[in-house]
């Protein structure tokens, strides 16, 4: 008589490395603090609030969303990602219902049901703010500007156009592109200094957290895109194509949101061809869009193309052929 074998069947993948998605989850969190700190110095101690009620409610959310299902409940620190990255996209005159409206929304709608972390299909912070922009337009575009305490700033460059604007009828002085390096700009909460969001970056990537291509393929693309397009009749000035890449939320995007494990493509391929996605949106929404950003929506839109990217660049058996929908097959 046979012996009879016992099998064991798992969803991939089946490699496990020593990283967990709490551990994961923490390093994000500890590269946000200085960035969540210095917004809090330039903007004023509200915008701390802010963060403090997306917090809570998004932990709020998924514990009583587990609660409702019957679900175990564990702590893995997504929520507290989530409502972090979608307050930094935030103005920082955002009333109080804005981060709870956001939170909720972001929590329960874009990730809880779609099957909860690692099944959204687009990533929850900015499908959050994208409903935020769709109920409060004029309220969300609202810039406010630095006024740091023990700083000699005066009241007047609140009535000041973004660097974005700015750069539509005149080329931003070096002065100025220092600035926007260092924080000292108009802007939502989390986007203006730009030094931390690339030594966050820096150090997600030394923690192989993230890795570079997508947001280096974003920003070459965005880089190439401005100095076509930024020009009055010809290339654009260094000065705008710098402007550029530290304008708006590119960097924010590009580090923290376009790199999403769940809502982005599984294979290195469809990666850069998703980055490359994102930096031709943000070129298309800059330039032809009614706003100056465009940042988030790119990242959202190439986030819906991410099913279509990985069914005809994932990696398949011997003899098995690609297909599109409706049934085309691609030839290799």
């Amino acid at each position: 008589m046979a012996n009879k074998i016992s099998l064991q069947t798992a969803d991939s993948p089946h490699l496990f490395g020593d990283s967990t998605t709490r551990e994961i989850m923490k390093w994000v969190l500890i590269t946000l603090l200085p960035i969540i700190l210095i917004a809090g110095y330039f903007f004023g101690w509200y915008v701390y609030l802010l963060f403090l009620i997306a917090i809570i409610t998004a932990q709020l959310c998924e514990v009583i969303w587990f609660k409702l299902l019957k679900k175990e409940f564990t702590w893995d620190l997504s929520a507290i990602v989530t409502a972090v990255l979608m307050t930094m996209n935030l103005p920082p005159s955002a009333p109080w219902y804005f981060p709870v409206i956001g939170a909720v929304f972001a929590i329960i709608v874009v990730k809880e049901f779609f099957g909860g972390l690692g099944y959204n299909f687009l990533n929850p912070a900015l499908g959050g703010r994208a409903l935020l922009v769709g109920l409060f337009f004029q309220d969300m575009f609202k810039i406010s500007w630095p006024n740091p305490p023990f700083a000699n700033y005066s009241p007047d460059v609140v009535t000041k156009a973004t660097p974005l604007a700015q750069m539509k009828t005149e080329v931003l002085s070096t002065a100025e592109l220092w600035e926007n390096f260092l924080g000292l700009t108009g802007g939502r909460i989390g986007e203006t200094c730009s030094l931390l969001i690339i030594l966050a970056g820096f150090v997600l990537w030394r923690k192989n957290i993230i890795q570079l291509h997508i947001p280096f393929i974003i920003l070459t693309t965005v880089t190439i895109g401005a100095w076509f397009f930024a020009g009055d009749g010809g290339f654009a000035p260094w000065q705008t194509v710098i402007g550029h890449l530290l304008g708006g939320g590119l960097l924010l995007g590009a580090v923290f949101m376009a790199t999403d494990y769940a809502s982005s493509p599984s294979t290195k391929v469809g990666e850069c061809c998703y980055a490359f996605g994102i930096g031709c949106l943000i070129i298309v929404f800059r330039f032809w869009g009614a706003t100056n950003e465009g940042v988030s929506y790119a990242i959202l839109t190439m986030n819906c193309a991410t099913p279509l990217i990985d069914r005809i660049l994932r990696r398949r058996v011997l003899g098995e052929q690609a297909t599109l929908p409706l049934g085309i097959k691609l030839r290799r």
